[in-house]
């Protein structure tokens, strides 16, 4: 390994642990000499790659939690009947149950509700990753109008904003108790709910 990719490999592990330490304690508590000694790299390593903690923490966001996002929607907004592509989605994602990732939250809510208020910065970014969200499942909820797999009645903005609410809503009830069995609750009725948006 040269020198150019042992560079780029250190600033990717710095982000994957630094992404881990923020879904749990959050920006603001997580801590900078943690990451260091669980990456296994020096103080002057870190700061070369990034000048302080707020620019780590929006380079984590951007390339790691943003990205994880799309990746798994993305797939599922693409095609024409987006009532059974989100059922598919969200059963598979009922198959992490067990998984204690759950029950630390959505990172994206969770800096949205920690950050918002008080950084420009971290407010614009999420703002433009749940705004794209948003317009994602619009047009994927009136392409399935066009191809007859959902409802003409259905309003597909108010429709997609509910949507986002019931997942973000289901993993903030789960963070709280601790308990992955609500979040399959809230998602159980999600599809219940995206049952009734499909065309017969």
């Amino acid at each position: 390994m040269n020198t150019e990719q042992h560079s780029d490999a250190t600033r990717q592990k710095i982000l994957n642990v630094a992404a881990d330490e923020i879904h749990l304690h959050g920006f603001q508590a997580c801590s900078t000499s943690e990451i260091i000694k669980k990456a296994g790299i020096s103080k002057g390593a870190l700061y070369h790659h990034f000048t302080n903690k707020l620019e780590l923490g929006y380079a984590v966001f951007d390339e790691v939690f943003a990205p994880k996002l799309i990746g798994l929607w993305k797939p599922v907004l693409e095609g024409n009947n987006p009532i059974q592509d989100m059922s598919q989605l969200f059963q598979e994602i009922l198959s992490w149950t067990d998984c204690k990732m759950l029950t630390k939250g959505c990172p994206l809510n969770n800096l949205a509700q920690e950050m918002s208020p008080i950084d420009e910065g971290f407010r614009l970014r999420i703002g433009k990753i749940f705004d794209a969200w948003e317009l994602s499942l619009t047009k994927a909820l009136i392409r399935g109008q066009a191809a007859g797999t959902v409802k003409q009645e259905v309003n597909p903005k108010r429709a997609a904003l509910f949507i986002m609410a019931s997942i973000e809503g289901a993993q903030g009830l789960a963070k709280n108790s601790q308990d992955t069995k609500v979040f399959s609750e809230g998602i159980y009725g999600l599809i219940d709910y995206l049952k009734m948006l499909e065309a017969t």
